[in-house]
């Protein structure tokens, strides 16, 4: 009995050596320093199943947001007088490009005028030249004809047989008088041929040369339609000028 008593001493004793030489060893032992990791994850800042980051950081931006938008809505929001000169500005750019797209087309059409007076002076200048021929020789053919007239008269029959030595000058003043009558309605047949020619050449070239007065007056117009937008245009550039400065 008294034996295990002992027994019991020794265990217990042993024991309670052997922790606490343990309790020393570990006091003894130096604690190690937690260093960082390299690349530490990022899980838990990606990943966030319940929302909870979002909606605190959306908060803040949602409100930052809104008061940048009404500082920016407060001070993009046109003054009355800066709105109303804009509409004025605006008008006159209008107003400007109005005049220069009709002076736009008023340049154009006064081009077109002036391609259609040079054709229509060229058919006058062809119907002038092919009349002078032609009046020149109506010219001639009435001067033949006062010549035929004078020379179809007794006088001028006489005077045309007095140097021709002949037996019976009457018959010689009846062959010539037929002669010049032959003549006088060749020379009439021709004239009236000229003169229908020239009567349907002037026609063309009246046709032709009012055509020409027309294009003349058109073209005037225009000029004077140019003059009046420039002169409509120089009070407003002025009074941008002014505005600007």
């Amino acid at each position: 009995m008294k034996y295990q008593k002992l027994c019991v001493v020794l265990v217990l004793s042993m024991m309670v050596l052997t922790g606490s030489m343990a309790g020393s060893a570990v006091a003894q032992q130096p604690t190690k320093v937690k260093r960082p990791v390299k690349n530490p994850p990022q899980y838990p800042n990606i990943i966030d199943l319940e929302n909870k980051d979002t909606e605190q950081t959306n908060q803040p931006a949602d409100q930052l947001a809104g008061q940048q938008n009404g500082v920016q809505r407060t001070s993009s929001f046109p003054q009355p007088d800066t709105l109303a000169g804009a509409v004025y500005s605006l008008a006159g750019e209008l107003r400007a490009l109005g005049q220069e797209l009709r002076s736009l087309n008023v340049r154009q059409q006064t081009q077109i005028e002036m391609l259609r007076m040079t054709r229509v002076d060229l058919r006058i200048e062809y119907y002038e030249r092919e009349l002078r021929p032609v009046r020149e020789r109506l010219s001639a053919i009435e001067s033949e004809e006062q010549l035929l007239l004078q020379a179809m008269t007794r006088e001028g029959l006489l005077a045309q047989t007095a140097t021709t030595p002949t037996t019976n000058r009457e018959e010689l003043m009846r062959q010539l008088r037929l002669q010049h009558e032959a003549r006088y309605r060749a020379i009439q047949t021709e004239k009236e041929r000229l003169r229908k020619l020239e009567a349907d050449l002037n026609a063309s070239l009246a046709i032709y040369q009012n055509l020409s007065r027309d294009t003349e007056r058109k073209i005037q117009e225009a000029e004077d339609s140019l003059k009046n937008i420039e002169s409509e245009r120089t009070p407003g550039q002025s009074a941008k000028t002014d505005r600007k400065q």
